[in-house]
């Protein structure tokens, strides 16, 4: 059974005979934090937050979903069992189509959408009234929930395929940890125990190497922030999150540092940078006993074996 909004599950339970207006609203959440919202009506369409059940992405405050792309999908099935349920989205994208400042068509190419999460919404809305407008408070009924799998960019469209959260347990690593020289925790969560923002280890002992700032200087790009101080190594492979400016609370993961002073980005950010924006940077870990312990005093947490032979001199 899927959830819907209180007001519609007793506009469903009261009405004979069902006549109502319907149509999609997509909402796209990237990993870095940077919520899409599409309608897949005639025009943009605000709902307000009683629309939204519990669950939903857009639960507890009133969105508004704009008029963007072109969207055709697949039909939604539901099953028994632990297969994952899909869903094939097609997006025709005009010139005029952006994300942030990138075509669409870039902005999917570049991997925005590479594991995003995606919520389809199905609106229940009364007859519109001759040159009334759309009363949206009946609200939505949660249609998909899952994450992007698959993405292709052909010359006329673009084709998404999302998978229903259950296609987690397929991909979970099974055995969960494996002997490996290299650290298997991801740095910071429970099992590793660093604090990256404090710059504390498991036993709350300070190291220094917690949570930094920096700011875009001269020749900063979407996608290579010029910082205007040396940034310390300690933050290649770590977060950058915006503080100020048209990218704040969002987050990319920093690819490499150059230059000393220079911070590349796995994946641009959505908007441009302006000089004299700041960031927050947390440090980032390379999975090795020389890091953990010279750099962060935490080997007593590390995950790894670094002392296990290689597979040919095991016996």
């Amino acid at each position: 059974m899927r959830p819907c909004s209180a007001a519609l599950t007793s506009y469903l339970n009261s009405v004979a005979n069902l006549n109502v207006v319907q149509f999609d609203l997509f909402t796209f959440a990237l990993v870095g934090g940077e919520i899409l919202r599409y309608s897949g009506g005639d025009s943009a369409r605000t709902i307000p937050a009683a629309g939204f059940p519990t669950g939903s992405i857009n639960y507890g405050s009133q969105q508004t979903f704009t008029l963007g792309p072109r969207f055709g999908r697949s039909k939604v099935t539901t099953k028994i069992g632990v297969q994952a349920a899909e869903l094939d989205i097609e997006i025709i994208a005009g010139i005029n189509d952006l994300i942030g400042t990138f075509p669409f068509a870039d902005g999917v190419r570049l991997g925005l959408f590479d594991g995003a999460t995606v919520e389809l919404d199905r609106l229940f809305a009364p007859p519109q009234p001759a040159g009334g407008a759309l009363d949206t408070s009946l609200g939505t009924l949660l249609w998909f929930y899952g994450q992007v799998a698959d993405c292709d960019v052909g010359r006329s469209k673009i084709a998404l395929k999302v998978k229903s959260l259950m296609n987690l347990l397929a991909i979970q690593q099974m055995p969960r940890r494996l002997y490996k020289a290299s650290c298997g925790h991801v740095f910071g969560d429970t099992m590793c125990g660093y604090d990256r923002v404090a710059g504390k280890n498991a036993l709350g002992v300070s190291t220094g190497n917690g949570q930094g700032t920096v700011t875009a200087a001269s020749g900063t790009t979407q996608g290579l922030i010029n910082a205007t101080a040396t940034v310390p190594t300690i933050y290649s492979q770590g977060t950058i999150t915006g503080a100020t400016g048209a990218n704040t609370g969002y987050s990319r993961t920093i690819a490499n540092l150059g230059n000393g002073s220079q911070i590349g980005l796995f994946k641009s950010f959505l908007f441009a940078i302006a000089i004299g924006d700041t960031f927050t940077v947390l440090p980032g870990c390379d999975h090795t006993t020389a890091t953990c312990n010279g750099t962060f005093n935490n080997l007593a947490r590390y995950g790894g074996f670094p002392y296990i032979p290689p597979p040919e001199n095991a016996a």
